[in-house]
């Protein structure tokens, strides 16, 4: 939807809730006459709102933003298996934020919705699967599990990027799939973004192995390997060893964090908030990733500890 921006859900959202004015009640109805995909979002939002009356604030009173969040809380809580999680803003009313949240839901089309499903939207998510297994999906990310899910396989349709650590079981393979490529894990720590460069499907394997498949082909990846599949020539490839160069010239912790793990694939957690706004100005030339995190906590005398699920970088602040 190229017309899309947050400015359009927010109109919706107000249409919804009966707090739009005339004004806004006009811009939206131009906006959904711009093309059939808008007409259907906007039908797909209202089929939502009708659906849920239990989350949307009674029209006589002033609206109890907490008491609307923790019934949409229970709510998500007792249609578990649905397993939507939602991050937003809860604004000026739950029933706006609600909309917001639906509104990033529904963007992601390209997930199948015959089982249950995982979102992310402004931080990352993480849930522990019915097999045991453990998911970290970035923000802005989403994923899909197949309704036979931990049958004969457990499969799953990703939008994003997502860290997996996968629960041993050879009777069920492990797949996940994104556009027209498949990770078919092996036992294994991985790491799988379309996030990073929308071109390309990244595949990195932390512990372990996994198969790669798309259009044909296949690659074995060992821990440590890496593999690149392009989405415009259809193209899946080794990734190149080494060459990692890292630059930052003030660059707040969090944004380092985020470069690591894309050029890595691991996952690295800020474990005090106060750290993600230090600014940090190095250079890193082909060094693996825990002597990057090393350097890095060593700039701010700051703690760094391996965990199962990656790295955490704790401590009071800039030092």
């Amino acid at each position: 939807m190229e017309s899309y921006d947050e400015h359009t859900d927010t109109l919706i959202a107000r249409h919804l809730a009966g707090e739009s004015t005339p004004e806004e009640e006009a811009t939206l109805l131009a906006w959904a006459d711009e093309s059939p995909e808008n007409r259907r979002y906007l039908t797909d939002l209202q089929a939502l709102w009708q659906k849920t009356p239990a989350l949307r604030p009674a029209p006589t009173r002033a609206v109890d933003t907490e008491a609307a969040l923790l019934r949409v809380k229970n709510r998500l809580r007792k249609n578990r298996p649905r397993m939507v999680r939602l991050s937003v803003v809860w604004r000026a009313a739950a029933a706006v934020a609600l909309m917001l949240a639906a509104a990033y839901f529904f963007r992601l089309r390209n997930l199948p919705q015959t089982g249950s499903v995982l979102v992310a939207t402004d931080t990352a998510v993480s849930e522990t699967l019915s097999d045991g297994s453990v998911v970290t999906l970035d923000p802005r990310s989403g994923l899909s599990l197949d309704a036979g899910f931990n049958n004969r396989e457990r499969r799953i349709r990703l939008h994003g990027a997502a860290t997996f650590d996968v629960q041993s079981d050879s009777s069920r393979p492990f797949i996940v799939a994104l556009n027209d490529l498949e990770v078919q894990v092996l036992g294994t720590v991985f790491r799988v973004d379309n996030l990073s460069d929308p071109t390309q499907v990244r595949v990195a394997v932390t512990e372990g192995r996994v198969q790669v498949l798309a259009r044909g082909q296949t690659l074995i990846l060992a821990a440590g390997a890496r593999a690149v599949f392009n989405l415009k020539t259809g193209t899946l490839a080794p990734a190149q060893a080494g060459g990692r160069v890292l630059r930052f010239d003030a660059t707040p912790l969090r944004d380092v964090v985020r470069e690591v793990e894309r050029a890595y694939g691991v996952r690295v957690i800020l474990k005090n908030k106060a750290l993600e706004n230090c600014l940090l100005t190095a250079r890193y030339n082909n060094l693996p990733a825990d002597r990057v995190l090393a350097l890095v906590a060593e700039s701010f005398a700051i703690s760094l500890q391996k965990t199962p699920d990656g790295y955490e970088l704790s401590g009071a602040g800039c030092n």
